[in-house]
């Protein structure tokens, strides 16, 4: 346990304007760079969770929700994207199977794709934004119900706990930004992560940390 000298992120942001949008980059690199870095989430993100230093540095609270990922899931998460910016079903069909949801195409890749979009959109947007805007004050509930009820039509997907969790911690890191009013090139900030990702590179680098940390693969 560690005594952290910082205050909620709210009141943060209440008493000191100008640093908003340090503190939420300071957020995003957070959360973000152990993902792309190390495979390796905060599955948790909630204003409690993160409070902020008075140079608009940001703390992590609550490590009760970890989730260390494959290497070639981190990889699928990249690619999907990139077949949301193409428009490349093949790719995107590969990205969902990597996933974990086993063949899809038709109807349902269509479907997932919807939400695929959604959640992508900021990081398509090369400007200065808004992460977006929360409907009846949750973030994606509009697009999220409009796929539910296409999935079951056609028949509902058994969806992997990997991507549960994932989708759960970025709406919830996503609602953070909205509270925020946080306005950023949510595009430029996200290549910065991933350009010139190499999966092997991260295979090693995590490999080299879990063992460094006595944590089983």
């Amino acid at each position: 346990m560690t005594w952290l000298d910082s205050e909620k992120i709210l009141d943060f942001v209440a008493a000191n304007p100008a640093l908003r949008d340090t503190v939420a980059r300071n957020l995003f690199r957070a959360w973000y760079v152990p993902f792309y870095r190390y495979g390796v989430i905060h599955g948790d993100p909630h204003l409690g969770n993160y409070q902020v230093r008075k140079n608009g540095d940001v703390d992590l609270l609550d490590f009760g929700m970890i989730r260390i990922f494959p290497p070639r899931f981190v990889q699928a998460v990249i690619d999907l994207q990139r077949a949301i910016e193409t428009k490349d079903e093949a790719l995107a069909a590969d990205a969902y199977r990597a996933w974990g949801f086993g063949e899809v195409k038709g109807e349902l890749l269509e479907t997932l794709n919807v939400w695929a979009e959604f959640l992508y959109a900021p990081l398509l947007d090369d400007r200065v934004r808004k992460i977006g805007v929360a409907q009846g004050a949750v973030y994606g509930r509009e697009t999220a119900m409009t796929v539910h009820k296409k999935l079951r039509e056609l028949g509902g997907i058994k969806v992997p706990r990997e991507f549960l969790l994932m989708d759960r911690a970025a709406l919830g890191l996503g609602s953070v930004f909205i509270r925020l009013g946080a306005e950023l090139n949510w595009h430029r900030l996200y290549h910065e992560l991933i350009d010139g990702f190499d999966v092997h590179a991260l295979e090693e680098r995590q490999r080299t940390l879990l063992a460094r940390h006595d944590v089983p693969r």
